[in-house]
């Protein structure tokens, strides 16, 4: 009798959370995804239940993910799972991953690809909604891990008990938040429910696993109800988030300027200098996550590369992101795009009298006696004759090579006085980020002679460092030819 009480009870909790939350809808077609443990095999019945008692009309299929690393008990779980669907009438998808998860990292590799393949069984059975059996210890358990990895209060809202999807992908649902995993393993043994346990759930080799058993057993001794409550604050935090990006979308309207080519999204820095510190944090979080997909957690020490990024008082440097992604400036503009590998061909050596291939052109070089000025004008438009360069010595140089430029490279320009790093003189000279790498450097001896390069209409110019421009004094004039190949 008293199991019997425990399972109207539990049961009606979760029905009263799947309505009152819009977890599930009338109507909507699931895929459960079922692991074959407590929470998974509980989140059959309990859905069941609630399809039958909320009048839902819902339509089911199943999904179950074998790793294949767990011998026996892998073969165990993925028979729970098969007899308990059979049983229930759902069409059951078995994927097996044996061989495909090797290496550091292997929870977050395997939820990743756990969730992708959902999201594949799900458009191929015409399924709108997955649902997963994630519980409030696992909240709990998710904002205590995310806390202590990112600074950010967005952590604080843990799993919401539906997300819904980008187009064309399937709304994650959670109808068992409500629940304790105590809770859930009772409701299993009152109901007779089969589950396995996966020993590797306890192992203090994975950082979740530690937050599990170690810091939320802790934290119980100070407030034994520490999962309730984390859980409830959850609540409270996607309440106020709710509100927080209302006002996130309005200053992204001010701030948000045009994309360009391969570009992502961008800010305009001089809007964005204009709004409060705090939300100028929120826009460039929002700006760093947004090819994550909503929701997506930045770390602190990428908001505070592209924070220094905004301030710096030259228009030029970049920021790297985690998965493959940069943020560049240019153009008072901060732009988020896929990161490239960066060009790079070997240095040359460029021998005197004789034409020597860099980089897609040829390049030829001449010593002259005395000052031999160059002629007016200092650029050549595409297609056009030989651009060329005059560079003053006071010696015979003793190597002469052509490269790309290196992080660190500076010079004097000429006519501009002051010393400054090739790499903002590029920017500076409003020459396209993707052009930059290809600049080409002339090397005497060591210190940065001449830098050639392109511009966003396409014309090749050149600058000659200060300390060896062509003077009246010049003992030695070398004369540099770049022609097209």
């Amino acid at each position: 009798m008293r199991a019997h009480a425990l399972v109207l009870r539990l049961e009606r909790r979760v029905c009263d959370f799947v309505a009152g939350r819009g977890v599930v809808r009338p109507g909507e077609h699931l895929l459960l995804m079922l692991s074959g443990g407590a929470d998974s095999m509980a989140m059959l019945a309990m859905l069941r239940a609630a399809d039958r008692r909320l009048r839902l009309g819902l339509a089911m299929a199943a999904l179950h993910v074998d790793y294949g690393l767990r011998g026996a008990d892998s073969t165990r779980d993925r028979e729970i799972v098969a007899t308990a669907c059979a049983a229930a009438g759902i069409e059951l998808d078995v994927v097996t991953l044996e061989g495909r998860l090797h290496g550091p990292d292997f929870q977050a590799r395997a939820r990743e690809l756990r969730y992708a393949k959902a999201q594949e069984a799900a458009a191929c059975r015409g399924c709108t909604v997955v649902a997963a059996a994630h519980n409030r210890d696992d909240q709990a358990e998710t904002i205590l891990y995310r806390l202590a990895k990112y600074a950010s209060p967005r952590g604080l809202v843990g799993m919401r008990p539906r997300e819904e999807g980008a187009p064309g992908r399937a709304a994650l649902a959670r109808p068992l938040l409500c629940l304790g995993a105590d809770e859930v393993r009772a409701y299993c043994a009152a109901r007779g429910i089969a589950y396995g346990e996966d020993v590797t759930n306890a192992a203090p080799v994975y950082a979740r696993n530690v937050v599990r058993h170690e810091v939320l057993a802790k934290l119980a001794t100070l407030n034994p109800r520490v999962a309730e409550t984390l859980a409830a604050g959850a609540e409270v935090a996607a309440a106020e988030r709710d509100v927080i990006d209302a006002a996130v979308d309005a200053a992204w309207a001010r701030v948000v300027a045009a994309t360009d080519g391969d570009e992502f999204a961008a800010l305009d820095l001089t809007a964005l200098a204009r709004e409060p510190e705090a939300v100028r944090a929120l826009l460039l979080r929002r700006l760093a996550g947004g090819a994550r997909g909503p929701g997506a957690l930045v770390e602190r020490r990428e908001i505070e590369a592209l924070a220094r990024l905004a301030s710096r008082r030259d228009d030029a440097g970049s920021a790297t992101l985690r998965g493959g992604w940069e943020v560049v400036r240019g153009g008072e503009r901060l732009a988020l795009r896929r990161r490239t590998p960066a060009h790079a061909c070997p240095l040359v050596v460029l021998p005197l009298g004789r034409r020597t291939p860099f980089c897609g052109r040829r390049y030829s070089a001449e010593l002259l006696d005395g000052a031999v000025r160059p002629p007016e004008g200092g650029s050549v438009a595409a297609g056009a004759p030989p651009l060329e360069a005059f560079v003053g010595m006071d010696a015979p140089p003793p190597v002469l090579a052509l490269r790309h430029p290196v992080r660190g490279d500076r010079f004097a320009p000429c006519g501009m006085g002051a010393e400054t790093t090739v790499a903002r003189f590029l920017a500076g000279a409003r020459v396209p980020r993707p052009a930059r790498a290809r600049a080409r450097v002339l090397d005497a001896g060591g210190r940065v002679a001449w830098v050639g390069y392109g511009t966003s209409a396409g014309e090749r110019r050149g600058r000659v460092a200060e300390s060896f421009r062509v003077t009246q004094s010049t003992r030695y004039t070398l004369h540099v030819v770049e022609e097209a190949r």
